[in-house]
């Protein structure tokens, strides 16, 4: 069996334990979702009793809310907060139907599908980065068992937005030639079409998340390098770099203005009469839902009741922190890696001090510098390292257990 052959095996079994427990678990603290299914209409379940039971199970947290808008049109503005591009894509794949069960039947298995997709985009990403070898295994191997767990496993869309966040990065490091790593203002690009693509990939990964935003940071890096070697005294030289600076420029305007069109698309839809955040001197309706509905800001989710989701998240916070420290002391070696590091880290900063924290669990779960981490200490026979893994596997069936009986964390 390839090495292929034996990732999908482990990750086949992964789901399986997980999928058995979701079964299993006696009951949910929160009835609600049994309203919700009691009053399907016209939704009755095709599929046998051990899947729909599995199925009814996932009817909880942020599932409610997927679910709901597989089959309804958004009706409220919190509901916004969902990005249209994963909604979307589960309603192409399932065709016209509106039946329940059949869209979120369609958006589980889409859901594994980009997951295991996406651990095979992993290996190939890494070997793009460091030329190959082991390592590229076990970091799609380590992506298998993401501390993100059962969330990897429902039909939440962090698999989507891990898939193209992967093959953005991939196509952006094929298309990009780093030349001299110690000197960054020789990089150049190598294969524009593909840098371009990159671009839009990461423009579609915004109408899956939000946080996909940060991926911007590949592009103003990039601006400020080819700036830089436009001040060199070669005339050519110049030229060429003023070039690259406007491909700099249009392939990270695709994600801006993906960013732009979507709030101006919210302010056409409900301003000026909705009042309130429309008239902010930068009216956004995102921020205004995830503040007002979710309480989101600087500090607000630093409670005395927070404090038990500080410490469900405090193991992955820790070691996102190590792998970002670990990563920057690789990188007179891979400054190539520079930009990733700089999303792994804002997203930890916004999780840590704006955000519910707890998400960080199941966000964090793109970053290849977790996996090359871990992949890099396991080749190096740090000890720790397996004590990670159990880590990883025990909280993943714990999470399963509390996710199937609507428990937090969320």
């Amino acid at each position: 069996m390839g090495l292929f052959g034996k990732l999908l095996r482990l990750f086949i079994t992964f789901k399986l334990i997980q999928l058995v427990l979701i079964y299993f678990t006696p009951a949910q603290f929160d009835t609600s979702s049994q309203i919700i299914i009691d009053n399907l209409p016209k939704s009755t379940s095709p599929y046998n009793a051990i899947i729909t039971t599995v199925l009814n199970r996932l009817i909880v947290w942020d599932s409610v809310y997927f679910n709901d808008l597989f089959v309804n049109p958004i009706r409220y503005e919190h509901q916004f907060v969902f990005c249209p591009g994963w909604i979307k894509l589960v309603q192409a794949v399932a065709g016209h139907t509106n039946n329940y069960y059949v869209l979120q039947f369609t958006s589980v298995v889409m859901s594994n599908m980009l997951h295991f997709t996406s651990v095979i985009l992993l290996y190939y990403l890494t070997n793009e980065i460091n030329g190959g070898g082991i390592t590229s295994y076990y970091s799609s191997l380590f992506f298998i068992i993401s501390p993100a767990g059962v969330f990897l496993t429902t039909n939440y869309s962090e698999n989507f937005s891990n898939f193209l966040t992967l093959l953005a990065l991939f196509a952006y490091f094929k298309a990009v030639n780093f030349n001299d790593v110690n000197q960054v203002s020789n990089k150049s690009i190598r294969n524009k079409v593909l840098y371009v693509a990159s671009g839009a990939v990461c423009a579609v990964a915004f109408t899956v998340r939000a946080n996909s935003l940060f991926l911007g940071i590949l592009y103003l890096l990039d601006l400020y390098h080819f700036w830089q070697n436009s001040k060199k005294r070669s005339r050519q030289y110049c030229c060429d770099a003023t070039l690259l600076m406007g491909y700099a420029v249009l392939t990270g305007s695709l994600l801006f203005c993906t960013f732009v069109g979507t709030n101006v698309y919210h302010y056409l839809k409900f301003c000026p009469g909705r009042g309130e955040w429309c008239n902010y001197a930068i009216p956004s309706l995102f921020q205004y839902a995830q503040d007002h509905y979710w309480n989101v800001g600087f500090l607000k989710y630093w409670t005395a009741n927070n404090i038990p989701n500080f410490l469900l998240v405090l193991p992955v916070l820790l070691f996102n922190i190590y792998a970002i420290v670990y990563m920057v002391g690789q990188l007179p070696k891979y400054r190539k890696l520079m930009p990733i590091i700089i999303i792994n880290a804002m997203t930890v900063f916004g999780g840590v001090f704006f955000w519910n924290v707890q998400i960080l669990n199941r966000i964090t779960s793109f970053s290849p510098l977790l996996y090359w981490t871990l992949a890099d200490h396991h080749l190096g026979g740090k000890y720790w390292v397996r004590y990670a893994v159990y880590y990883s596997l025990l909280w993943s069936c714990i999470q399963a257990i509390l996710f199937a009986g609507f428990l937090p964390p969320a």
